[in-house]
């Protein structure tokens, strides 16, 4: 249940975003970049009706959090400038606001894009990205390197309009996210 500060605070970011849009979706598209994080399991059961305790708590362990690129290459003077006018939008896990990673942030050149609290709705990694999961549901991995290559592939083959379609899809929600004063918006 959002509380009344929080669906005020959802509504001021929803506005804040949309003020920063404006009539430029496609030029502020290319200067977003998302981070979050997610778990993908080396054996996640189609149905939660395979599941038992047990199995829960081996496919816990065996769980491996895909992070960073597979490439790795160093920072040009062009990339640098990408950097200075490119916008963070984080969800609000303490890892994203911890004050060393706010500071790091801030002396990358990035700035800051804010996102409040139980918001998934609103949050392109929530509704858009990670919904490749669903994919990879009922499907084994031998190891880490597997899974890992499974999550790459997906998003290797995928265009540059599949990520910008994500960010429409903010504005858009959070267009509703006003006209619902606040509160989730429902698929």
């Amino acid at each position: 249940m959002l509380t009344p500060f929080d669906k005020q605070r959802r509504l001021q970011t929803s506005k804040d975003f949309l003020e920063l849009v404006g009539n430029n979706i496609d030029e502020i598209c290319d200067r977003i970049v998302t981070v979050d994080e997610i778990w993908v399991r080396q054996y996640d059961p189609e149905s939660n009706l395979n599941r038992s305790p047990c199995n829960g708590r081996k496919q816990e362990k065996a769980a491996e959090e895909i992070q960073g690129s597979k490439h790795e290459s160093s920072r040009t003077e062009a990339t640098w400038e990408v950097i200075a006018r490119s916008a963070v939008l984080q969800d609000n896990a303490s890892v994203h606001t911890a004050r060393v990673s706010r500071q790091a942030l801030k002396d990358t050149g990035f700035s800051e894009i804010d996102h409040p609290p139980y918001s998934p709705d609103i949050a392109p990694s929530d509704y858009f990205l990670f919904q490749f999961k669903k994919e990879l549901r009922g499907r084994r991995f031998v190891d880490g390197n597997q899974m890992k290559m499974a999550v790459e592939s997906h998003f290797d083959c995928k265009e540059k309009e599949y990520f910008l379609g994500g960010l429409k899809a903010l504005y858009t929600r959070c267009e509703k996210c006003i006209s619902l004063e606040g509160d989730y918006i429902e698929k």
